[in-house]
Parts: C-alpha cells; sequence; structure tokens
C-alpha cells in the first residue's frame, strides 16, 4: 500500500513518514509570472540523502534514485503531466550521501489547480509516497502583483537550468523552519508591471519581518529601496536573523507609492527556532502602572488568570515567558507585562484593546467549553480569538456516517480570503471540537481531513485510494465548498 501524508504548506511537506516507509523528502513551491504573460509555478523539491537506498556504480561509487510522477489537475481534468528519475550525486560510500535537489518548472495559466506528487525509491521500490497540493495561480493582465516569495540557501550570478532566474543562480531553501543554525534569511520575489500602473513614477520597495500574531513591524528588521517602474522589479535581500526570537513570523514585501499609499503586497509565514534568545524586560522595567486601567486590577489570581487568556494571541515567546517565569511573578511584575502586552497592540488606547478582547475570551468560554477545560483553551476558542467570528458557520452533527464536525469560514483573513477551519469530536456531550485543518497560513493543513471525520464507520486504512469514495465523503467535501449558515 501507497504511504499517504498531510501536507502543510506554511511548514516542511513531508513524504514518507507514515506506515514505516523510510523515504523522506520536503517539498514547497512558488509560482512567477513573464513579461508576456505566461505564468509558471516551480518546484523545489529536497530528497534527504539518508533515506533512499543505493546502487553501486561500476567505478565503485554508491548512486541513489527516486522516480517522480507529477500530474495537474482542474475540474478532474489533466492539465500537465510529468515523469522523471532524480539521480543524486556520486558518493564513495552510502555515509557521505547527501541530500538530492530538484527544481522544476511547469507553465500553468492563471486558475486553480490540484497538484498530485509520486515519488518512489528506484532501488527500494516499497518506499513509494504519494501526496496532493492545491495551487492558485493568478497573474491578471494590468494589475501590479508580486510572485511568490522564494526562500534561498544560496545565490550566485551567472549560470543555466531551472534554478537560474534574471541572471542568478538561486539555491532554494525549501524548508519554512529556521533552526538554531540557520541565522540567514535570504528571499528572492519579483513585482510585475509596475511600469504599466505607476508608468514614470518612482515608488518603494518595503521588506520587513513581523510576528504572526501581531500586526506590528519590527524595526531591525524594516527595510526600504526605492525603485523605478518596470515590467519586472527584482528583490533579492537578506536579514540576519541570528537576533530574531523563537516564534512564528510573517516575511512582509510591499510596493509603496510616493504618499506611502499600499499598492500590493505578499506574505510568507515561516518559524524560528532560537532557544537563546529570551524575552526583552527592558520595556517592562520603564512602565508605570498607577495611573492605568492595569492598577485598578490589584488581585494577582485575576490578573494571571486575565495573562493566560491572552495565550491565543500571544507570540511564542510570550507564552515561554509567561509559562517559565511569569507564573511566580509579584504583582508588579504581573501589572508590568500586561499593561506592555496591551501597549503593543495597541498604543493609544490599550485598555479598549484589552475591554473588546475580553469581551471575546467571555464569549468564546460561553459558546466553547468542554468537560476538560474553559472555552478559550479549546481549538475552536483559541481560532475564534485569534481570528474573530467566521463568516459562515456550518455545523453537521447528524450525518449517519460522519463524527460530528463544524466548518467555518473567513471570506477575509487579514491579507487572505476564503479560508477555512474543519473541527470534529468523537461525542457531542463532550463539546471537544478538535481541529483537523484549515488552509489558514499557518494553520494545521490536512488536505485528507475527511478521512478523520468518516473514521466512524470506513478504516481509512483498509484501502488504496488518494480519496474517499462519494458515497461516504460527497457532504462533508460539499460542505467544505459551501458552508451553510449557522
Amino acid at each position: 500500500m501507497k504511504a499517504k501524508i498531510f501536507l502543510s504548506l506554511a511548514l516542511i511537506l513531508i513524504f514518507g513518514t507514515m506506515s514505516g516507509q523510510k523515504l523522506r523528502a520536503y517539498l514547497n513551491y512558488a509560482t512567477f509570472d513573464t513579461p508576456d504573460n505566461l505564468p509558471y509555478l516551480e518546484t523545489y523539491l529536497n530528497v534527504d540523502g539518508q533515506s533512499i537506498g543505493y546502487h553501486q556504480l561500476e567505478n565503485g561509487n554508491w548512486q541513489g534514485q527516486v522516480n517522480i510522477q507529477v500530474i495537474f489537475t482542474r475540474n478532474d481534468s489533466i492539465i500537465d503531466y510529468a515523469k522523471y528519475s532524480l539521480f543524486g550525486p556520486e558518493a564513495i560510500d552510502t555515509n557521505h550521501a547527501v541530500n538530492m535537489i530538484d527544481v522544476q518548472r511547469y507553465q500553468l495559466s492563471t486558475g486553480n489547480y490540484k497538484m498530485h506528487l509520486t515519488l518512489s525509491d528506484n532501488y527500494r521500490p516499497a518506499d513509494t509516497v504519494s501526496s496532493m497540493v492545491e495551487i492558485g495561480i493568478y497573474f491578471p493582465e494590468n494589475e501590479m502583483v508580486f510572485s511568490d516569495i522564494e526562500l534561498l540557501s544560496s545565490f550566485k550570478e551567472g549560470g543555466s537550468g531551472a534554478m537560474v532566474k534574471n541572471g542568478y543562480t538561486l539555491v532554494p531553501f525549501v524548508f519554512n523552519y529556521f533552526p538554531e543554525n540557520e541565522n540567514q534569511l535570504s528571499f528572492y520575489v519579483e513585482l510585475y508591471k509596475s511600469n504599466k500602473v505607476l508608468t514614470d513614477q518612482p515608488f518603494l520597495l518595503n521588506y520587513y519581518i513581523r510576528p504572526f500574531e501581531v500586526d506590528k513591524k519590527m524595526d531591525q528588521y524594516y527595510r526600504m529601496k526605492k525603485a523605478n517602474p518596470e515590467s519586472v522589479n527584482v528583490l533579492m535581500p537578506s536579514f540576519d536573523i541570528s537576533q530574531l526570537p523563537s516564534g512564528n513570523y510573517l516575511l512582509m514585501v510591499e510596493a509603496r507609492d510616493q504618499s506611502n499609499k499600499l499598492l500590493t503586497q505578499k506574505e510568507l509565514y515561516f518559524q524560528r527556532y532560537n532557544p537563546n534568545l529570551e524575552f526583552n524586560l527592558n520595556s517592562l522595567l520603564v512602565l508605570n502602572t498607577q495611573n492605568s486601567f492595569v492598577g485598578n486590577i490589584s488581585n494577582r489570581d485575576t490578573l494571571l488568570q486575565y495573562i493566560q487568556y491572552l495565550y491565543p494571541i500571544s507570540t511564542e515567546i510570550e507564552k515561554l515567558y509567561v509559562q517559565n517565569q511569569l507564573i511566580t511573578a509579584d504583582l508588579t511584575t504581573l501589572q508590568k507585562y500586561f499593561l506592555n502586552f496591551w501597549i503593543e497592540r495597541n498604543k493609544t488606547n490599550p485598555e479598549k484593546a484589552w475591554n473588546d478582547y475580553l469581551t471575546l475570551v467571555n464569549q468564546a468560554n460561553h459558546d466553547f467549553k468542554t468537560v476538560s477545560g474553559p472555552g478559550y483553551q479549546s481549538d475552536r476558542g483559541r481560532v475564534y480569538l485569534q481570528y474573530g467570528q467566521p463568516s459562515v458557520i456550518s455545523q453537521n452533527y447528524n450525518e449517519p456516517a460522519a463524527y460530528p464536525y463544524e466548518i467555518w469560514q473567513y471570506y477575509q483573513l487579514g491579507n487572505q480570503r476564503d479560508k477555512k477551519f474543519v473541527f470534529y469530536t468523537h461525542d457531542m456531550v463532550t463539546n471537544d471540537f478538535q481541529l483537523i485543518h484549515s488552509n489558514a497560513i499557518g494553520e494545521l493543513n490536512n488536505y485528507r481531513w475527511q478521512t478523520i471525520i468518516y473514521r466512524r464507520t470506513w478504516d481509512p486504512n483498509s484501502i488504496d485510494d488518494e480519496f474517499i469514495p462519494d458515497t461516504w465523503g460527497s457532504g462533508a467535501t460539499q460542505n467544505y465548498l459551501q458552508p451553510g449558515s449557522r
């Protein structure tokens, strides 16, 4: 049986981690356009050289081979297809195996596609893995838009082949995760048709890093560049992230006109792990809480509970600070932390920001309370507090073959459109609905989420099919495509 996987575009796409398979590969992709408006998709595949089988060559060296099949479909019709073999570099022995990097380009017109990808180890045929990812391509002819952002491992002038763009050889950094030993973040992005929109007016290209949870630029990671309109403007900078704390972040690129009006933007989610950096206490030390709304919260247990309420909207470094240091802090330190938290979110009226959020917490605790805890700690409560009230909620509690489930749809989620969250529970009595899929950036992405919902009456491991039969999955799929109102 083929191994099946869950994909998360915001993080690493890992193949072969199920059913005891050994083949491990990591995938990312980006979409680009050309001056002639011929869009294309680039795929970046990194195969773990230690996870594949090897064949000894006549010269005594060893070499691995992975067979790859890619199928693009739209509305159940095959649009493009590729089948090829990826040969690894020769190694003197299998202990010196290195990763295999593969970059491919596929010309695809504007639209939505499903990319079905299958990898098999040529020397271990049982090691076969497959997956599917949904891809949207949008490059209008007369609008100024960015390409996707491509993270880079390295780049140099010149070269030839699929890794070359605009005169540079770009080696992709496949992962959206930067561990402790990765202290450089480099990227490549293109801006199209600024000459059509702005004619000859100079404009600004801004790029910066911001916390995923807080819409706030980080001053030390903010850059701007003056640019002149062209058919394609190229941006290829780097950030030193050695002092970037652990957490979830967005890499942002913007085009703004001379009056600072936002013209277009693009974002990329990434994670950073940097355990040596701690929460910055400097801003807390100078705060005076006596004449603020926090000064009126004089009960330590109450204030500590309020700080616990902040967990769904806190950054990772804030969460760690609360867990490791703030639990035993005195009242004054708690007050300073709480005030600083809301000043970071709303400098002009932090009290209103807190009161508005507390209203949401009270609603979450009422609607999403479970047998095991308050509503703000549940998956639905966390999503509600982080993103607000959904545009549409589809409640599906009585499908005979399915566990109870809900589908939340947000028409607009920050810069994202049409984002959905799927929750399910084994038992309505507990009211504990778990998040099993979302297409929002930074959230759990499981393209086979229906298998969890219909596991009540159907064993997904008993078939070798990538999709659930219509007789079982049509209800959930239709509800996902067109969620009904509450």
